[in-house]
């Protein structure tokens, strides 16, 4: 597979609602044709579908990987998210970033086949499309990839702090990052001056094992620079989320189950039911690995997508192992505990 420079290219999308939706594009190389054949093969393009309170950063070193590998590379800000625009608070759904994926599809990548990859608000998203634009998702979509995501039942979150203290964080959270949204300037500034307390916050509900300061925080960074207001909007359809039906228009192309063993937002259980629905998924569960998998064991997830790929080219798709592929990452230092509030190691 060859590779070569990159064109990157940023476009701003306009929503059903007038939204400005920020997009980028990684191009192929020259070697490749705009429309992303490499000779007589038709290539897909790779669609990126960010987390609740990150942006498009979360992707970089997959996007990397397979812009480098030769692919046309698609990566959006979710509404209030990143450089997108806000819109009406009632617009806050998961129904409504259906929409909005259809939206950006259908003005840059209106043709030809299309691989979604959704990263835990992001691959409910993808199901949401599904569910409003299945026309679409038969015509264009070979390949699906939900990391660290959920069909539903969310509900029943309870951030790794027990069912009591969870429930209650469930109940009291929206309506807190609601008041706090007009001195959120003045908390990023607490926040930043109080390094300790980031470190184990980002620890408990991110990450599994130990990552580069760098990387907590980038985390770190988009959590709070996501607004609270938006936050808040956003946690009722994540709560009453449910697009379990909807797997069922991906039961019949190559698809990728992945996450964490260590996930406390969307527990391995739940990409347990996605897979068990999906004929032709690999079901991998990552050996100490939290909720931003993308940015705790990057290289590894890159070469999972890479590999989900793959096998789009296979005619017909095959089904892999049935039982979870549990994977580690074994570069120095990762076995190392996270910082937790006494979770096991």
């Amino acid at each position: 597979m060859r590779a070569g420079s990159q064109l990157l290219r940023s476009v701003g999308v306009v929503a059903n609602d007038g939204v400005r939706l920020h997009v980028e594009l990684d191009e192929p190389a020259p070697e490749f044709a705009p429309d992303g054949t490499e000779g007589s093969r038709v290539r897909p393009t790779v669609v990126f579908c960010h987390g609740y309170t990150m942006d498009m950063r979360a992707w970089a070193y997959q996007r990397h990987a397979c812009a480098e590998a030769g692919y046309r590379v698609l990566a959006w800000d979710h509404r209030g998210h990143g450089k997108s625009g806000r819109g009406a608070t009632e617009r806050y759904t998961v129904d409504q970033l259906g929409r909005d994926l259809a939206t950006v599809l259908s003005q840059l990548a209106p043709h030809g086949p299309v691989v979604l990859v959704g990263h835990s608000m992001g691959g409910m998203a993808i199901m949401a499309l599904a569910q409003s634009h299945p026309d679409l998702v038969r015509s264009q979509v070979v390949a699906v990839a939900f990391i660290s995501s959920s069909a539903g039942d969310m509900s029943e979150l309870t951030w790794g702090l027990g069912t009591r203290l969870g429930m209650g964080i469930n109940a009291l959270g929206p309506r807190l990052a609601n008041s706090l949204a007009p001195y959120q300037d003045l908390l990023l500034a607490l926040w930043n001056g109080l390094p300790w307390l980031g470190n184990r916050a980002v620890a408990v509900s991110f990450f599994g094992s130990f990552v580069p300061r760098a990387t907590a925080q980038l985390v770190e960074q988009m959590l709070m620079e996501t607004d609270f207001a938006v936050i808040s909007d956003f946690a009722p359809t994540l709560r009453d989320h449910d697009k379990k039906s909807a797997i069922q228009d991906f039961a019949n192309m190559p698809s990728l189950v992945l996450v964490g063993d260590r996930d406390v937002l969307t527990p391995a259980q739940r990409s347990a039911a996605m897979a068990a629905d999906l004929p032709l998924a690999e079901h991998v569960v990552v050996t100490r690995a939290g909720h931003n998998i993308t940015l705790e064991h990057p290289e590894l997830i890159s070469d999972y997508i890479l590999k989900l790929l793959e096998r789009v080219d296979d005619e017909p798709a095959q089904p892999v192992a049935a039982t979870p592929v549990n994977s580690v990452d074994v570069r120095p230092g990762r076995s190392r505990p996270a910082l937790t509030l006494g979770r096991p190691t």
